[in-house]
Protein backbone atom coordinates (compact mmCIF):
# COMPACT_ATOMS: atom_id res chain seq x y z
CA UNK A 1 0.00 0.00 0.00
CA UNK A 2 1.72 3.62 -0.83
CA UNK A 3 1.68 5.95 1.65
CA UNK A 4 -0.93 8.46 -0.08
CA UNK A 5 -3.50 5.14 0.05
CA UNK A 6 -2.71 4.96 3.96
CA UNK A 7 -2.71 8.71 4.07
CA UNK A 8 -6.11 8.56 2.22
CA UNK A 9 -7.64 5.39 5.05
CA UNK A 10 -6.49 7.97 7.96
CA UNK A 11 -8.45 10.69 6.09
CA UNK A 12 -11.99 9.00 7.19
CA UNK A 13 -13.63 10.15 10.19
CA UNK A 14 -12.90 8.16 13.39
CA UNK A 15 -16.53 6.19 13.49
CA UNK A 16 -16.07 5.06 9.63
CA UNK A 17 -12.70 3.94 10.77
CA UNK A 18 -13.71 1.99 13.45
CA UNK A 19 -16.15 0.06 12.15
CA UNK A 20 -14.91 -0.31 8.79
CA UNK A 21 -11.07 0.68 8.67
CA UNK A 22 -9.76 -2.31 8.93
CA UNK A 23 -12.07 -4.13 6.18
CA UNK A 24 -11.21 -1.39 3.92
CA UNK A 25 -7.42 -1.42 4.41
CA UNK A 26 -7.18 -5.03 3.68
CA UNK A 27 -9.51 -4.35 0.68
CA UNK A 28 -6.68 -1.65 -0.77
CA UNK A 29 -4.17 -4.18 -0.56
CA UNK A 30 -5.75 -6.93 -2.05
CA UNK A 31 -6.19 -4.45 -5.36
CA UNK A 32 -3.05 -3.20 -7.25
CA UNK A 33 -2.70 0.55 -6.19
CA UNK A 34 -2.72 3.14 -8.89
CA UNK A 35 -3.69 6.86 -8.90
CA UNK A 36 -7.15 5.65 -9.54
CA UNK A 37 -7.47 3.89 -6.49
CA UNK A 38 -6.07 6.71 -4.12
CA UNK A 39 -8.34 9.37 -6.03
CA UNK A 40 -11.34 7.12 -4.81
CA UNK A 41 -10.28 6.72 -1.63
CA UNK A 42 -9.92 10.40 -0.74
CA UNK A 43 -13.47 10.97 -2.49
CA UNK A 44 -14.83 8.05 -0.45
CA UNK A 45 -13.09 9.87 2.85
CA UNK A 46 -14.43 13.52 1.79
CA UNK A 47 -18.03 11.62 1.56
CA UNK A 48 -17.84 10.50 4.84
CA UNK A 49 -17.13 13.51 6.49
CA UNK A 50 -19.94 15.59 4.05
CA UNK A 51 -22.20 12.51 5.35
CA UNK A 52 -21.13 10.23 7.64
CA UNK A 53 -23.46 7.04 8.82
CA UNK A 54 -23.69 5.89 11.72
CA UNK A 55 -24.96 2.63 12.23
CA UNK A 56 -24.96 -0.14 15.13
CA UNK A 57 -26.33 -0.63 18.64
CA UNK A 58 -23.62 3.04 19.33
CA UNK A 59 -24.80 4.99 16.08
CA UNK A 60 -27.53 7.41 17.54
CA UNK A 61 -24.70 7.93 20.26
CA UNK A 62 -22.00 8.81 17.40
CA UNK A 63 -24.41 10.60 15.68
CA UNK A 64 -25.13 13.02 18.47
CA UNK A 65 -21.35 12.79 19.70
CA UNK A 66 -20.33 14.35 15.66
CA UNK A 67 -22.84 16.78 15.68
CA UNK A 68 -21.19 18.70 18.69
CA UNK A 69 -18.37 18.42 17.20
CA UNK A 70 -18.75 19.48 14.03
CA UNK A 71 -20.68 22.36 15.18
CA UNK A 72 -17.63 23.47 17.74
CA UNK A 73 -15.83 23.55 14.97
CA UNK A 74 -17.51 25.75 12.64
CA UNK A 75 -18.21 28.15 15.37
CA UNK A 76 -14.31 28.09 15.95
CA UNK A 77 -13.94 28.56 12.12
CA UNK A 78 -16.87 31.57 11.79
CA UNK A 79 -17.27 33.56 14.75
CA UNK A 80 -14.01 35.82 13.73
CA UNK A 81 -16.07 37.23 10.94
CA UNK A 82 -17.62 39.78 13.44
CA UNK A 83 -14.01 41.47 14.47
CA UNK A 84 -13.09 40.87 11.07
CA UNK A 85 -15.76 43.01 9.22
CA UNK A 86 -15.37 45.54 12.38
CA UNK A 87 -11.99 46.17 11.35
CA UNK A 88 -12.47 46.24 7.31
CA UNK A 89 -15.83 48.44 7.52
CA UNK A 90 -15.91 50.75 10.83
CA UNK A 91 -12.12 51.27 11.88
CA UNK A 92 -11.49 53.68 10.53
CA UNK A 93 -14.97 53.86 9.09
CA UNK A 94 -15.38 54.48 5.01
CA UNK A 95 -17.73 56.86 3.63
CA UNK A 96 -20.05 54.35 3.01
CA UNK A 97 -20.46 53.22 6.43
CA UNK A 98 -24.27 54.05 6.78
CA UNK A 99 -26.39 53.56 10.14
CA UNK A 100 -27.61 50.19 9.24
CA UNK A 101 -24.12 49.43 8.75
CA UNK A 102 -23.19 50.26 12.23
CA UNK A 103 -26.65 48.68 13.47
CA UNK A 104 -26.19 45.52 11.72
CA UNK A 105 -22.39 45.22 13.00
CA UNK A 106 -23.79 46.14 16.48
CA UNK A 107 -26.11 43.43 16.35
CA UNK A 108 -23.57 40.69 15.03
CA UNK A 109 -21.82 41.99 18.18
CA UNK A 110 -24.02 41.06 20.43
CA UNK A 111 -24.83 37.45 18.79
CA UNK A 112 -21.16 36.28 18.98
CA UNK A 113 -21.57 37.59 22.75
CA UNK A 114 -24.53 35.25 22.78
CA UNK A 115 -22.91 32.63 20.91
CA UNK A 116 -20.06 32.20 23.26
CA UNK A 117 -22.48 32.27 26.01
CA UNK A 118 -24.05 29.09 24.54
CA UNK A 119 -20.76 27.29 23.42
CA UNK A 120 -19.70 27.93 27.31
CA UNK A 121 -22.50 26.47 28.77
CA UNK A 122 -22.43 23.47 26.66
CA UNK A 123 -18.89 22.92 27.66
CA UNK A 124 -19.48 23.58 31.45
CA UNK A 125 -22.12 20.51 31.34
CA UNK A 126 -19.66 18.26 29.56
CA UNK A 127 -17.31 18.86 32.10
CA UNK A 128 -18.88 18.68 34.83
CA UNK A 129 -20.76 15.47 33.89
CA UNK A 130 -17.96 13.43 31.75
CA UNK A 131 -14.99 15.19 32.04
CA UNK A 132 -14.47 15.63 35.94
CA UNK A 133 -15.74 12.18 36.76
CA UNK A 134 -13.54 11.00 34.14
CA UNK A 135 -10.22 12.49 35.69
CA UNK A 136 -11.10 11.45 38.97
CA UNK A 137 -11.36 7.42 37.80
CA UNK A 138 -7.84 8.48 36.40
CA UNK A 139 -8.66 8.70 32.95
CA UNK A 140 -6.00 11.70 32.47
CA UNK A 141 -5.54 10.52 28.48
CA UNK A 142 -8.80 12.79 28.13
CA UNK A 143 -6.90 15.87 28.92
CA UNK A 144 -4.12 15.54 26.09
CA UNK A 145 -5.96 16.71 23.07
CA UNK A 146 -6.43 20.22 25.15
CA UNK A 147 -2.42 20.85 25.81
CA UNK A 148 -1.79 22.46 22.80
CA UNK A 149 -5.14 24.75 22.86
CA UNK A 150 -4.15 25.81 26.47
CA UNK A 151 -0.16 26.13 25.41
CA UNK A 152 -1.24 28.58 22.55
CA UNK A 153 -3.65 30.67 24.64
CA UNK A 154 -0.64 31.42 26.63
CA UNK A 155 1.30 32.31 24.14
CA UNK A 156 -1.48 34.32 22.22
CA UNK A 157 -2.11 36.02 25.23
CA UNK A 158 1.44 36.76 26.27
CA UNK A 159 2.00 37.75 22.37
CA UNK A 160 -0.76 40.45 22.23
CA UNK A 161 0.62 42.03 25.65
CA UNK A 162 4.39 42.38 24.11
CA UNK A 163 2.05 43.75 20.83
CA UNK A 164 0.00 46.27 22.73
CA UNK A 165 3.32 47.69 24.62
CA UNK A 166 5.96 48.06 21.30
CA UNK A 167 2.47 49.60 19.89
CA UNK A 168 4.34 52.69 18.65
CA UNK A 169 2.44 55.74 19.74
CA UNK A 170 3.70 58.15 16.86
CA UNK A 171 6.73 57.90 14.52
CA UNK A 172 8.30 55.12 13.06
CA UNK A 173 7.22 52.11 13.95
CA UNK A 174 9.76 49.32 15.87
CA UNK A 175 11.91 47.32 14.03
CA UNK A 176 10.58 43.81 13.68
CA UNK A 177 7.22 44.54 14.20
CA UNK A 178 5.55 43.45 11.08
CA UNK A 179 7.42 39.96 11.59
CA UNK A 180 5.90 39.75 15.20
CA UNK A 181 2.66 40.96 14.57
CA UNK A 182 2.70 38.09 11.94
CA UNK A 183 4.11 35.63 14.02
CA UNK A 184 1.37 36.08 16.43
CA UNK A 185 -1.52 35.83 13.67
CA UNK A 186 -0.05 32.67 12.74
CA UNK A 187 -0.51 31.42 16.17
CA UNK A 188 -3.47 32.99 16.97
CA UNK A 189 -4.40 30.23 13.64
CA UNK A 190 -2.89 27.95 15.21
CA UNK A 191 -4.54 28.95 18.36
CA UNK A 192 -8.20 28.64 16.79
CA UNK A 193 -7.18 25.26 14.93
CA UNK A 194 -6.35 23.44 18.00
CA UNK A 195 -9.40 24.69 20.15
CA UNK A 196 -11.76 23.51 17.27
CA UNK A 197 -10.42 19.89 17.08
CA UNK A 198 -8.68 19.40 20.33
CA UNK A 199 -11.71 19.29 22.61
CA UNK A 200 -13.46 17.17 19.55
CA UNK A 201 -10.97 14.68 20.35
CA UNK A 202 -10.92 14.57 23.92
CA UNK A 203 -15.33 14.34 23.74
CA UNK A 204 -14.47 11.21 21.67
CA UNK A 205 -12.66 9.65 24.17
CA UNK A 206 -14.63 10.21 27.09
CA UNK A 207 -17.42 8.13 24.82
CA UNK A 208 -20.18 10.38 26.98
CA UNK A 209 -24.10 8.57 26.88
CA UNK A 210 -26.57 9.58 25.14
CA UNK A 211 -28.39 11.19 27.77
CA UNK A 212 -25.17 13.26 28.52
CA UNK A 213 -24.84 14.85 24.61
CA UNK A 214 -28.74 15.57 24.67
CA UNK A 215 -28.19 18.83 26.40
CA UNK A 216 -25.16 19.93 24.46
CA UNK A 217 -26.76 18.54 21.24
CA UNK A 218 -29.69 21.29 21.30
CA UNK A 219 -27.30 23.80 22.48
CA UNK A 220 -25.00 23.46 19.69
CA UNK A 221 -28.12 23.44 17.57
CA UNK A 222 -28.39 26.98 19.00
CA UNK A 223 -24.84 28.10 18.39
CA UNK A 224 -25.53 26.73 14.49
CA UNK A 225 -28.67 29.54 14.21
CA UNK A 226 -26.61 32.31 16.25
CA UNK A 227 -23.65 31.33 13.80
CA UNK A 228 -25.81 31.85 10.68
CA UNK A 229 -28.04 35.20 11.40
CA UNK A 230 -24.29 36.52 12.87
CA UNK A 231 -22.76 35.32 9.14
CA UNK A 232 -25.93 37.08 7.79
CA UNK A 233 -25.67 40.12 9.40
CA UNK A 234 -22.07 40.55 8.40
CA UNK A 235 -22.50 40.04 4.88
CA UNK A 236 -25.70 42.33 4.58
CA UNK A 237 -22.81 44.42 5.93
CA UNK A 238 -20.44 44.32 3.65
CA UNK A 239 -22.82 44.68 0.94
CA UNK A 240 -23.70 48.14 2.29
CA UNK A 241 -20.00 48.80 2.70
CA UNK A 242 -18.60 47.67 -0.13
CA UNK A 243 -16.69 50.38 -1.24
CA UNK A 244 -14.93 50.83 2.45
CA UNK A 245 -14.31 46.89 1.98
CA UNK A 246 -13.14 46.77 -1.51
CA UNK A 247 -10.90 49.25 -1.20
CA UNK A 248 -9.21 48.69 2.38
CA UNK A 249 -9.08 44.59 2.84
CA UNK A 250 -10.66 42.77 0.00
CA UNK A 251 -8.69 39.80 0.32
CA UNK A 252 -9.43 39.04 4.30
CA UNK A 253 -13.07 39.84 3.95
CA UNK A 254 -13.64 37.20 0.78
CA UNK A 255 -12.16 34.86 2.92
CA UNK A 256 -13.64 35.50 6.53
CA UNK A 257 -16.91 35.56 4.57
CA UNK A 258 -17.07 32.62 2.87
CA UNK A 259 -15.55 30.51 5.62
CA UNK A 260 -18.28 31.89 7.84
CA UNK A 261 -20.85 31.17 5.09
CA UNK A 262 -19.57 27.45 4.87
CA UNK A 263 -19.23 26.82 8.64
CA UNK A 264 -22.82 28.56 8.81
CA UNK A 265 -24.44 25.33 6.53
CA UNK A 266 -22.32 22.80 7.78
CA UNK A 267 -23.11 23.17 11.59
CA UNK A 268 -27.07 23.66 10.43
CA UNK A 269 -26.82 20.24 8.43
CA UNK A 270 -25.18 19.09 11.01
CA UNK A 271 -27.46 19.76 14.21
CA UNK A 272 -30.75 18.93 11.99
CA UNK A 273 -29.00 15.50 11.61
CA UNK A 274 -28.30 15.36 15.39
CA UNK A 275 -31.63 16.71 16.23
CA UNK A 276 -33.22 13.79 13.89
CA UNK A 277 -31.51 10.77 16.07
CA UNK A 278 -31.96 12.56 19.11
CA UNK A 279 -35.92 11.81 18.09
CA UNK A 280 -36.05 8.78 17.07
CA UNK A 281 -36.00 5.80 19.37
Amino acid sequence: MSRLAKLALRAYPPSFRARYGDELAALVEEVPGSAHTTADLFGGALRAWVRPYFNGPDGKRLRLQASISTTWIAWCAGFLIVPALYKALLDPAGPDAVAAVRGLMDAAAILLCVGWAIALVGLGLIVARVLIPALRSQRRRVLGPLIPAIVLAVVVGIGFLALVLIRPKVGQPPAGLFWALTGWLVAVVAFLGCLGVGPTVSLRRLEATTSTLRAPLFLGAGLAVVLSAMSLCSVIAAFLGRNATLFSSVVPVVIVLFVAAIASVVSMVSSAHGINAAHQK
